[in-house]
């Protein structure tokens, strides 16, 4: 298990804004630069079966769990991931994080059996925390770029090629059949907790305007009104 605890910014950016807003990081006193090679992300998110989790973040309340499986590269090949509770305290973000391997090779293996083969890779502290979010509602995927700040206090991720796999009615996970989740690319901006001063005073200057975002509540609304 490990313990990270951050703030984080989100900027949702129009295709034809990107340029400019990279032109930004990258002349800004804090001169954003590459800092790992592009990769994709695959989230898969749970909750419970009355969406509880989407629900709250919808209501805006400020304490808020949230669980999901997080692996890279291919989306069949989960291997090698993490199961992450996002714990969200008043805009301070929280992550408690264990090692976990999905194995998609037999393409009948059901939702339950999957999760009853984790759970059964998990310390006692982890299970406490997987109560009632026991439904698996989609996979988001999407394509991210690293950048960092020349002191290293700030990270950036640029997410583009957003997907969503329902997950909700399918009794076998769901890995072919996706929907785009809109023609934008999300800016997030991080910093450990201590340097909130300076994110600050990064997105001050920012040429967009942060908002509220979440992909998982954006693919939820894909999935039920789009």
């Amino acid at each position: 298990m490990t313990l990270s605890q951050r703030f984080e910014v989100k900027i949702p950016t129009p295709f034809n804004r990107l340029a400019h807003l990279l032109v930004w990081l990258r002349v800004s006193p804090f001169a954003f630069r590459s800092h790992h090679p592009d990769q994709y992300v695959n989230s898969l998110y749970f909750d419970s079966h009355q969406l509880a989790c989407f629900d709250e973040n919808l209501a805006g309340i400020s304490h808020r769990n949230k669980m999901r499986i997080r692996w890279y590269h291919e989306v069949t090949q989960a291997n090698n991931a993490k199961l992450e509770f996002k714990q969200k305290r008043n805009g301070k973000g929280c992550k408690l994080l264990y090692p976990l391997s999905l194995d998609f090779s037999d393409p009948h293996k059901s939702w339950e059996k999957h999760i009853s083969e984790c759970q059964a890779q998990l310390p006692l502290q982890a299970l406490s925390q997987w109560d009632s979010q026991t439904c698996p509602i989609l996979i988001g995927r999407y394509q991210r770029r690293y950048l960092v700040s020349f002191c290293g206090r700030i990270r950036a991720t640029l997410d583009k090629d957003m997907r969503v796999f329902e997950q909700r009615y399918w009794r076998t996970p769901n890995l072919s059949d996706s929907r785009s989740m809109g023609d934008y690319v999300l800016l997030e901006l991080k910093c450990d907790d201590h340097h909130e001063k300076l994110l600050s005073d990064l997105v001050s200057t920012c040429p967009l305007n942060p908002s509220r975002h979440s992909k998982y509540v954006n693919g939820v609304r894909h999935l039920l009104y789009i």
